[in-house]
């Protein structure tokens, strides 16, 4: 008969909201910020002979010659011209001069050299200028580990233009073996390398011709009169080569810049070269060919040599796929260019791709998948046929059957058998491959999307302009002046792409956006991911700007197909950082290549052979049995919170790649990677086992009924120990645990804070379907130990007749009692009352009213499913076990927190209607209970009529009593919803929020409300009938004239005590379990929209 009143636990409500807060604060990382001061701008003198500017060894070549000729000071007047001047209106032999002294001094010392010409972009576009940042880093980062060191690593040479300014001139720098480091011999390293960088503007002639003279002038046979390079007496009058310089100095070409450039290199080819021309060198190496490292150009070759004429272009235009990749390489070797290395082809790329885009559920040729391609490039316009063409294959590859449900025609089979084939198709009879109805849709634009001119005042203050005078707040709300359909800015036709995508490619499943230009892609994803959130995003060559963080929101989970990641292996990485893109990690692995610190060995040999590497690269300096795969290994990524997140798939196991090893996974002894999963350690598994011993000890400690139970069934408990020990270590030696991580590679990742893996939330799914469990386990004994109690405290009479017992007819008379009002108009007593309880809250009558309420929660859900919502649940699964566990699983625990949520609500709607009896009750207490109140109260029992008065107290302390026990298990299904919520939040996967799921939610949540208002209101009623007899008693007490004091501060007393009751349902309402669960989940959605 305490009064007591329920503590509240809003208080957790702040203490969780303060942690997150605090959590928020010491995760953040501070941004970088240098304290270096600024520059004072002094002048610095120009070096006689080679003339070189102030430059650091990254940065941009091109920017840093404009800026030091911009800087030199110009010639007084009345002297003659600079030498500057003087070499940009002089020939090309003579401008070329004095770096062809420097290649003859170091010629004479007996020194080797290699000329690596490095073309690269000359546009004045940002993506450019990284490019060339990118590039040159790359280039200066290969030779350091390969070896070498900058001759004068705080300056850049250059070659003077054919013209005024610095539009057309040539950087280039030194580089020779360090003497401070034993650098191998006998492994034909030269002693001194020479990085010329060609800009693509440098190249009006074409590449080609250009690169021929500037080459054949550097070693050429000078006269000795006019500095220029003598001719052969012959009536070709070729270049005469010093035959010194020829042997020492080898050419090596990296490039060309991209597969456009390539593409321009066949068309020259077959210009120059259309006639034969044995016998003549074009290039001055010693076999008068070159190599070529191609660290850009990925373009299948085919495409690239699509429509040349064949047979040195007087014959017809390849139009076979075959036929054009046979004039490719014949028109490399008409031009001397031998393909050493190559950063491989798009088919193998796409084939990965399509892959990796079936294990993320995507069904090609029934799902709906968008290409975004650039338009205004060879490239831009080959990615999207190279996709087409390899999915064509790939559903070419379906059984009849399969190709039956999607719909799609068995021609397939003949018209796509491989790659080359589908994109003979689509070339020639683009009709009939439309005709395949693959529901793969092309989208094109322009690069540059953002409209940025460079020279342009706007774009250099645009980013941090204040609003124009004329921008009107209809501006500010459509996205500002930048979007208005006119000048120079695209953003307008993003709009206007993404809404045409969105009205005709709805339900798109997965998005590719294929172009150069990190910046469009950005730009584009902004525009679509509104649209399209839980679409698959893809792209192609991995980029660090995809992964910064303030484009994480755009960018995540966007999957990304690279030759390349952002490094290598750790034996060919060394000490260089991670790079910015996977063309640069290309281009450093290229210069590796071409200055053979990476040979190429077979049979057991190192060979310098120029050709393309079948066998296997070795590393100079390292072990000779450690032997890396040439073979292609495209990766796949991707872009997770904290960076790329590895996903590529191993090919074949056991091999030893250039690619880092993927930390999930398993390696053989020869760091050859495998498909198997990492397994936990075994002091990870002991360390388990001694937390999860330790918490069910202290558990079990500070229960102490549970340790009793404990220490009277310790024999049982070391059973059970034993069997699961042994269970355990069967499983683990009969290679359970194996086959549970087989084929990991394929699999979806773990990670709690990468933002790529659903298996957080198939956790905490776990958690929930045993907390359901543990839920209805522990409430149904905490029911069971009240009732007894109460039986015993109040002396209950239970009819144990047959009606107790579990027929039809019984189930419906307590279904009828529960939820139909007209059943329970019946006087009674409070033992028959409570002989009706617990008859109904029996095992097998309340799980029949539990599975007949959730069979028509099961039917309410599937008729909206089917008939009313008809939308797709999207499951950012990958792999078929990731996905099958997140359907079980969430079946599974659905259906437990729905039957938890039924279980408390018949319980509850249980008691609700026990409530009204015993308040409309007329009497039926035990002469035991009556006495034992009124000695409590002071009385005996010649005051026996007095409990007329307090059994009106008796009454509230019944239901309080019981109540409580009912309230305790009110906040059980919102504690099971709450972690069912926080499972699909978007930090662990970008789970997506259906609306039937939504829907089911809402109704466990109503279910759950309803019960526990209508519980809280039956004994707020209750309570208010008691008040109102009481009050009557108080009339009756003053009406008479003896005692009348005496007996109405008796009846006051009663009163005080029945609205002082504070427990169970009489808890006011703001502290109901029901209002602060309520509160959790308002806290918790605030939180959430707060972070975000």
């Amino acid at each position: 008969m305490a009064k007591g009143s329920g503590e509240s636990k809003l208080a957790l409500v702040g203490v969780v909201t303060l942690a997150v807060a605090l959590a928020g604060v010491l995760l953040v990382k501070e941004p970088l910020r240098s304290s270096r001061p600024v520059g004072g701008g002094l002048d610095v003198k120009q070096t006689t002979g080679e003339q070189s500017v102030r430059a650091r060894l990254w940065e941009d070549p091109v920017a840093a010659v404009q800026r030091g000729k911009k800087e030199a000071p110009p010639p007084a007047l009345g002297l003659p011209k600079s030498s500057s001047s003087q070499s940009a209106e002089s020939s090309l032999t003579q401008r070329l001069r004095p770096l062809r002294l420097a290649l003859t001094d170091r010629v004479k010392k007996g020194e080797q050299i290699t000329v690596l010409l490095v073309t690269m972009s000359g546009d004045p576009y940002a993506e450019s200028t990284e490019s060339r940042l990118r590039d040159r880093y790359a280039v200066g980062t290969a030779l350091g580990v390969a070896c070498y060191v900058p001759e004068d690593e705080g300056h850049l040479s250059f070659i003077e233009g054919d013209g005024q300014g610095a539009g057309h001139v040539l950087p280039y720098e030194w580089y020779q073996l360090r003497k401070t480091r034993v650098c191998g011999k006998g492994q034909g390293r030269a002693q001194n390398t020479l990085v010329i960088w060609i800009p693509d503007d440098a190249l009006s002639r074409g590449l080609l011709a250009t690169l021929t003279s500037l080459s054949q002038t550097l070693v050429c046979e000078e006269s000795k009169q006019k500095s220029e390079c003598l001719l052969t007496d012959d009536r070709r009058k070729l270049v005469r080569l010093n035959p010194a310089l020829q042997q020492a100095v080898t050419f090596k070409l990296v490039g060309p810049r991209s597969s456009s450039a390539l593409r321009h290199l066949l068309d020259e080819a077959g210009t120059l070269y259309a006639e034969p021309h044995e016998g003549v060198g074009v290039w001055p190496n010693r076999d008068g060919t070159i190599e070529l490292y191609s660290p850009w150009a990925s373009a299948m070759k085919g495409i690239l040599a699509y429509g040349l004429k064949q047979g040195g272009g007087k014959g017809s235009a390849c139009q076979i796929y075959e036929a054009c990749e046979q004039e490719f390489f014949h028109r490399l070797a008409a031009a001397n260019i031998r393909l050493v290395y190559g950063i491989g082809s798009d088919d193998r790329l796409f084939d990965t791709l399509i892959e990796e885009l079936e294990r993320r559920q995507v069904r090609l040729g029934w799902d709906a998948v968008i290409l975004i391609g650039e338009w205004d490039s060879f490239y831009g316009r080959a990615l999207p046929i190279e996709f087409r063409a390899a999915a064509c294959a790939k559903v070419a590859t379906f059984t009849d059957t399969e190709l039956k449900q999607i719909q799609v025609p068995a021609t397939i089979k003949a018209w796509c058998p491989t790659v080359p084939r589908a994109i003979d198709l689509q070339i020639q009879r683009s009709a009939d491959y439309e005709s395949l109805t693959l529901n793969i849709f092309r989208y094109s634009y322009l690069s540059g999307l953002d409209g940025e001119v460079p020279g342009d005042d706007r774009v250099q203050t645009g980013r941090g302009e204040k609003p124009k005078t004329n921008e009107t707040a209809k501006d500010i709300l459509a996205g500002g002046l930048k979007e208005r359909p006119e000048g120079t800015s695209q953003l307008d036709y993003v709009r206007a792409l993404a809404s045409r995508i969105q009205d005709e490619g709805e339900g798109a499943k997965a998005i590719g956006i294929l172009g150069t230009d990190p910046y469009d892609a950005l730009l584009i994803l902004k525009a679509l991911r509104p649209a399209f959130p839980h679409a698959v995003f893809f792209t192609v060559d991995l980029d660090a700007r995809h992964l910064h963080a303030s484009e994480y929101k755009w960018t995540r989970n966007m999957v990304v197909a690279s030759p390349f990641g952002l490094q290598l292996e750790g034996g060919l990485q060394r000490d260089v950082p991670p790079f910015r893109s996977s063309y640069q990690t290309a281009t450093y692995f290229a210069v590796l290549r071409a200055v053979n610190h990476v040979a190429c060995r077979a049979s057991g040999d190192r060979q310098t052979s120029a050709a393309p590497c079948s066998a296997g690269y070795h590393v100079a300096l390292t072990p000779e049995d450690r032997i890396y795969d040439a073979a292609e290994h495209p990766r796949i990524f991707e872009v997770g919170r904290e960076g790329a997140v590895d996903l590529s798939v191993v090919d074949v196991e056991g091999v030893r790649t250039i690619h880092p090893l993927r930390a999930d996974l398993e390696h053989s002894d020869n760091q050859g990677q495998l498909k198997q999963g990492t397994s936990p350690g075994n002091a990870t598994v002991m360390a388990l086992v001694g937390m999860g011993l330790f918490v069910g000890m202290a558990f079990a400690w500070t229960n102490q009924r549970l340790w009793l139970w404990v220490s009277r069934s310790w024999r049982l408990f070391a059973v059970a120990g034993l069997i699961i020990l042994l269970g355990t270590a069967v499983f683990w030696s009969m290679g359970g645990g194996t086959a549970l991580m087989a084929h990991h590679d394929e699999g979806e990742p773990f990670s709690w804070t990468a933002g790529v893996s659903i298996w957080p939330g198939e956790w905490l799914r776990l958690l929930v379907a045993m907390l359901c469990l543990v839920f209805l386990v522990k409430g149904s004994r905490d029911l069971t130990k009240n009732s007894d109690h109460l039986t015993e405290d109040f002396l209950f009479r239970i009819d144990q007749g047959p009606r107790s017992r579990f027929t039809l007819r019984t189930c419906w008379t307590n279904v009828q009692r529960v939820y139909h009002p007209v059943a329970t108009r019946v006087a009674t007593t409070v033992d028959q009352a409570w002989s009706w309880y617990l008859d109904a809250a029996g095992p097998l009558q309340r799980t029949a009213r539990v599975l007949i309420l959730f069979l028509l929660y099961g039917a309410i859900m599937i008729s909206l499913d089917h008939w009313v919502v008809d939308e797709e649940m999207i499951i950012p699964c990958r792999g078929w076990l990731s996905c099958r566990v997140d359907v079980v699983m969430t079946l599974i625990s659905m259906s437990l927190v729905v039957l938890l949520n039924l279980a408390v609500f018949d319980e509850v709607m249980l008691c609700r209607r026990w409530v009204g009896w015993v308040s409309a009750s007329t009497g039926g207490w035990s002469e035991q209970v009556q006495e034992e109140y009124l000695r409590e109260y002071g009385l005996s029992q010649s005051h026996k009529a007095e409990f007329e008065k307090l059994k009106y107290l008796a009454g509230i302390d019944l239901i309080s009593r019981r109540t409580e026990a009912v309230n305790r298990l009110i906040r059980y299904p919102f504690i099971a919803l709450l972690i069912m919520i926080a499972a699909r939040n978007d930090y662990f996967d970008i789970w997506n929020y259906p609306l039937l799921l939504l829907l089911a939610w809402a109704l466990n949540v109503v279910l759950a409300l309803s019960g526990a208002l209508l519980l809280y209101r039956s004994a707020d009623r209750a309570k208010q009938g008691v008040l109102a007899g009481l009050s009557k008693q108080m009339i009756q007490a003053l009406g008479l004239g003896k005692d009348h004091e005496v007996r109405a501060k008796q009846v006051q007393y009663i009163i005080d005590q029945v609205e002082a009751n504070q427990k169970g349902a009489f808890v006011p309402f703001y502290q109901q379990p029901v209002v602060e669960s309520s509160l959790y989940g308002v806290v918790a959605l605030l939180q959430y929209l707060y972070m975000r």
